[in-house]
């Protein structure tokens, strides 16, 4: 538009000169005029800019004109906000991802700062775990809470820290937990956990105290922290419950997350007890195979020789999940505890993914009888499919002492497959247990009744514990008199017991 302006100036000065209104200089001459020609400016155009807003929450807490291409400052805010902690600048508002502030700005930016208020944490922390040291051998993976389990509160007016110092060998696995204590059931169950994502620097001077995982959760906040060098420890857990959530809305407590607390640790000399001797045993635990219940029976247990674990002619449905935990027997006094080792399809020989699939739970291709060997020292589980085995046919007998009668076969107590699952076997009617202390198993005979039986089930096939009877030796034995249902799996072989 300007040029077409300019193309006209002389003859629009020439008329306006004609009727004596105004002078005009004539093109090319100069002027005395102060006003900018047509090609000349007083002004040039500033840098582009972009603004940064700081964020604590939803609410902007400062804003910075940023030059495009340049970086963001490293605002302080703790001038301005005093009544919390900060503990830097993310680039999204979950807090996930520390804000990289070398970065250049090409556009409007948002960055979200960490703060948290100071709120009374109420909580009873615990070490959960298992391991070699009397500490984790007691836990059983928090089936007990002593005093000696506890973390000792240090907690000031403004800040919530818990101390304890322990031992650890090598391979001890732990996490801390608020306990859950049920009094029903006089059993505890895990609270809020604080495990391998909490802790500060693993890894130091090139040296790795600790690895991270093996829990249950799908990130690291949950998942168990091995030892992997000897010694005595400090932990101190520092807490903000201010700043606590519960990852994906949960309403269970274990499910609590926080992004302020932290695990630091210090070394402090070499352990004060001597690492007993002990012997590991593996055993199958599954989602149907055992209803992901610890039991350890003759169709679960693997057998050791040499350091090569097996376990054969084991039927497995393709659309049964499985995997091996351990348990680990003191050689000296014979106690007995949960291990931190497990057998998964990480450990799978290249030769047996052909059979079997999966990188932490396994399920074979198809069902069928497999024969499990597992290598110690290289850690490698070797899965053969076993066509040729053919099981013996055989009928179930609840047999004991209960009722008044003896033990021995009776027709009455034969268990029979329900009309609801083929696959249970149960009694047609409910069995009487008149005193505490009467027991029973089930006897697995061949079809002629002659001894010896080709199996028995007792103890260890119960999935479900209760005060209505005894697990702890070979026969169930009953605490509470009154009438019980009776059944077994065919499958899996678990018994079931329920008050009828």
């Amino acid at each position: 538009m300007k040029a077409k302006v300019f193309k006209f100036l002389p003859l629009v000065c020439g008329l306006l000169l004609a009727v004596g209104l105004v002078g005009c200089d004539p093109v090319g001459t100069t002027s005395n005029s102060t006003e900018p020609g047509p090609n000349t400016s007083t002004t040039q155009p500033g840098p582009e800019t972009h603004v940064v807003s700081y964020y604590d929450g939803e609410t902007v807490i400062h804003t910075e004109n940023v030059v495009d291409g340049e970086t963001a400052p490293e605002w302080d805010p703790t001038t301005t906000i005093t009544d919390k902690q900060f503990f830097g600048w993310f680039g999204e508002p979950t807090l996930t991802h520390e804000y990289d502030f070398t970065l250049p700005v090409t556009d409007d930016l948002s960055i979200f700062g960490s703060f948290v208020g100071y709120q009374d944490d109420t909580r009873h922390w615990a070490l959960a775990g298992s391991g070699a040291t009397e500490l984790l051998r007691q836990s059983n993976w928090g089936v007990v809470y002593t005093d000696a389990h506890y973390m000792e509160d240090k907690s000031t007016s403004e800040e919530n820290i818990f101390v304890m110092e322990m031992n650890l060998f090598v391979n001890d696995q732990f996490q801390f937990t608020d306990p859950v204590y049920d009094e029903e059931t006089e059993t505890y169950s895990w609270g809020h956990q604080r495990g391998g994502g909490y802790l500060v620097e693993p890894t130091r001077d090139g040296v790795e105290y600790f690895s991270v995982g093996g829990g249950l959760g799908s990130d690291n906040y949950t998942s168990n922290i091995t030892a992997l060098v000897e010694g005595r420890y400090r932990f101190t857990l520092t807490t903000y419950p201010a700043g606590d959530f519960q990852k994906d809305d949960s309403p269970e407590t274990y499910n609590n997350r926080n992004y302020y607390d932290t695990l630091e640790w210090e070394r402090i000399g070499e352990s004060t007890e001597v690492q007993a001797e002990t012997t590991t045993q593996f055993y199958l635990k599954g989602e149907f195979i055992t209803a992901w219940a610890d039991l350890k029976n003759d169709h679960t247990l693997m057998v050791e020789t040499d350091g090569v674990h097996t376990l054969n002619n084991v039927y497995l449905k393709a659309a049964d999940q499985f995997m091996f935990a351990s348990i680990v027997t003191d050689t000296e006094t014979g106690e007995t505890s949960v291990g931190n080792e497990y057998i998964r399809g990480s450990n799978l020989s290249e030769e047996s993914k052909t059979l079997v699939t999966g990188e932490s739970n396994m399920k074979v291709v198809e069902d069928g009888y497999y024969n499990f060997s597992y290598d110690y020292d290289t850690k490698t589980l070797t899965v053969t499919k076993n066509d040729s085995y053919v099981p013996a046919e055989a009928s179930y007998y609840v047999d004991g002492n209960f009722g008044g009668r003896s033990w021995g076969i009776d027709e009455n107590y034969k268990l029979v497959a329900s009309s609801d699952d083929p696959e249970v076997y149960e009694l047609s009617a409910p069995i009487t247990v008149s005193a505490a202390g009467e027991q029973l198993g089930i006897q697995f005979y061949n079809a002629e009744l002659t001894s010896p039986y080709v199996d028995f089930f007792g103890s260890a096939y119960v999935a479900v514990e209760s005060e209505a009877y005894d697990l702890s030796a070979t026969n169930i034995s009953f605490n509470t008199p009154g009438s019980y249902n009776i059944s077994i799996n065919t499958y899996s072989h678990i018994i079931t017991i329920t008050v009828a």
